[in-house]
């Protein structure tokens, strides 16, 4: 289910639209939906960060849910960039039903310093 399509979307408080999806910015936490087939890599995510911490301010203090809507792949060791930037994160979910992008999620794990927790549904994970 899209965030646009529930009941959180009226706590939606501003949105970033990249090349490679939607971010949307609530309260003390980030909900990325990504767009079908794209490799999500540490180039965009630089962008994603800029404009969070334009939204949060210069010391973003946020959870991250990665509502895994479509079938797409993130270059794992990334988050080793996203930590040696100094960047971080209170907790981090990824909402899915499908195995594969549970797998892939699984990868990025071995590499992030915040525990990963997996929902199939969306108000679960919020």
């Amino acid at each position: 289910m899209k965030i646009v399509d529930s009941t959180l979307a009226d706590q939606i408080k501003d949105v970033y639209i990249s090349d490679y999806g939607n971010f949307y910015f609530l309260d003390d936490v980030i909900i990325s939906e990504l767009d079908e087939g794209i490799t999500y890599t540490w180039e965009e995510a630089k962008k994603v960060i800029e404009a969070a911490k334009a939204f949060y301010g210069p010391t973003i203090n946020v959870s991250y849910v990665s509502n895994r809507i479509n079938k797409y792949s993130v270059k794992p060791s990334d988050w080793l960039k996203f930590y040696r930037g100094n960047n971080r994160l209170n907790a981090y979910a990824v909402v899915t039903k499908s195995e594969n992008s549970w797998f892939n999620a699984l990868m990025e794990k071995l590499f992030s310093n915040v525990e990963i927790e997996r929902f199939d549904d969306l108000y679960r994970s919020y």
